[in-house]
Order: C-alpha cells, then structure tokens, then sequence
C-alpha cells in the first residue's frame, strides 16, 4: 500500500485527524486485519514524519470510535468487526424537541479546551479553545434532559451572551444558518451520577444523542444531550 502524504498546511485539517483517517481507512479495507497488530508509535511515526503526540492521539480516536483496543503485554489489537444494531436519525433543522410544561436553564458557558471527537468535527487541533454551554430542561421542576454544546469559535457567538432563548435563533443572527445536522441516538440504563444527576430513585433508560451542526458545510455546533426516558417525548419532523 502507498503511504499517503499528510497535508501540512495552516489552518488545514489538524494532522492528527489526517492520520486518524489513513489508519481508519487501512483497517475498513483490511490492511490491518482484525486481530491484528497494529504498528507501534514509533514505526507510525517516523513512516508518516509527525510526532508520537500526533500518533497517539490518532490511536485515542480509534480506540474511541472501538476499532482497536490495548492488551496488555501483548500492543494494541485491531478489532474484530461486530455486527450492529442501529437507530439511524435522520432530520432536519427543524428537527423539534417537545416536552410540556418544561423549561431550559442555562448551568454554565465558558471556554473550553475541545474534546477528541469535539475537535475532530470542528477540524481543529485537539484542546484548542471552544465555547461549552451547558443547560438542562426541568418538567414540573424535575430535570428530564442534560445538553452540552460546543460551538466553534468561528460562529462568533461568546461567554457573555444570553443563552437563555433560542440557540439557533442566535447562530441565524450571526449569519450561520444550521442547515445540515448528523445525529446518533444510543440508549443505557442509568448509572449512579445519572441517577443523582436526574434525581431518580430508580434504574431508568437514559437515551443519548449526539448531534452535529453544520451551516452550509462548516461545522459549527457539537451537542451530546441525555434524556430521562420516562415522561420526554422526542419528535423529529422532516420536510
């Protein structure tokens, strides 16, 4: 296989993001069959001419995304391909979330450093600055819902705004108009911070979302959201 160049420009793609999608890219095509070793950090790093920092946190957004796993003793194991049973979401902007008599408090905005799968939606280097605003929905003063979203700084809104209203409403005023969104909807049963979290006195289904929000092919908003199964209704309309 030919070793494909990495792009080394200002403010292009990240290279760690480059390199997470060759190595991505080599195990879908079996390159790297499953249950196979991968190559060390040192051999990646010299066969593409970046440094372990890069190749790591490649290797971190592949061991994230479930394609290899470490053993000890032994390296790191490309994974066997598992077959899945998934939701496939698919929605538009005016996707709508309904939940009657609620209400969304702001908990917190500030700037953060941008988690691994944050950063790689952006196209940003890992930990560079993102604006994170946490909220929460209350129904009948009981929390039902958790969002933290991060906003790319290039959707020029900042910590000092009031986002007590619409958060589309704001991104519209700022010329970014959220017209593509990619979602990924999951379910567990809750853990004990989420049972503190939502105030439960019981084992509850949490449902997880991811949502991704670009305005006309820039990313510009990354959502992970959890909400309490019981009492919330999810409605997506499409058209």
């Amino acid at each position: 296989m030919t070793t494909k160049k990495l792009i080394h420009e200002n403010g292009g793609q990240p290279l760690w993001s480059q390199l997470f999608d060759i190595l991505e890219e080599r195990i879908e095509s079996g390159y790297y069959p499953p249950n196979s070793l991968m190559p060390g950090e040192m051999e990646l790093a010299e066969e593409f001419g970046v440094s372990r920092i890069t190749v790591r946190q490649a290797m971190d957004k592949l061991r994230n995304e479930s394609y290899i796993e470490r053993k000890r003793g032994i390296g790191t194991i490309v994974r066997p391909k598992v077959a899945k049973v998934s939701t496939s979401f698919v929605s538009s902007f005016n996707g709508t979330e309904s939940h009657h008599r609620d209400d969304r408090r702001v908990i917190s905005q500030e700037y953060v450093r941008a988690p691994l799968d944050v950063a790689y939606f952006f196209g940003i280097p890992v930990n560079q600055p993102v604006l994170l605003l946490v909220r929460m929905s209350y129904m009948e003063d009981k929390p039902i819902t958790y969002y933290e979203t991060y906003l790319a700084l290039s959707s020029g809104l900042d910590d000092t705004m009031d986002f007590s209203g619409s958060l589309y409403d704001l991104l519209d005023e700022n010329g970014y108009e959220i017209n593509h969104i990619v979602e990924k909807i999951s379910a567990h049963v809750s853990t004990k911070k989420e049972r503190e979290l939502f105030e439960l006195n019981k084992n509850t289904a949490i449902i997880n979302r991811i949502r991704m929000g670009s305005s006309n092919g820039t990313p510009i908003e990354y959502t992970f959201s959890q909400y309490v199964s019981d009492g919330y209704e999810l409605t997506v309309e499409r058209g």
